[in-house]
């Protein structure tokens, strides 16, 4: 089964407003089924990667506005 073009595409385009959501929920109902695994630990790294591009793009954005100073992590 092609996994992207008969799940992972139409779960998007019915997703609406929260994609993320209905792709989290379809993947959690797809880890009961063996063959679905790989596919579920590939969709998985790839969101990932794609948060890791995310924050580093948002902490560029930070320092950008703050006039290139230097961003601090703040401890509890």
């Amino acid at each position: 089964m092609d996994w992207e073009k008969q799940v992972v595409r139409r779960v998007m385009e019915g997703a609406g407003e929260y994609p993320s959501v209905q792709l989290q929920c379809l993947l959690q109902r797809l880890e009961g089924c063996p063959e679905a695994l790989p596919h579920i630990a590939d969709a998985i790294r790839d969101m990932g990667h794609w948060y890791e591009r995310h924050a580093d793009e948002l902490e560029a954005e930070g320092r950008r506005r703050a006039g290139g100073a230097e961003i601090i992590t703040l401890q509890d």
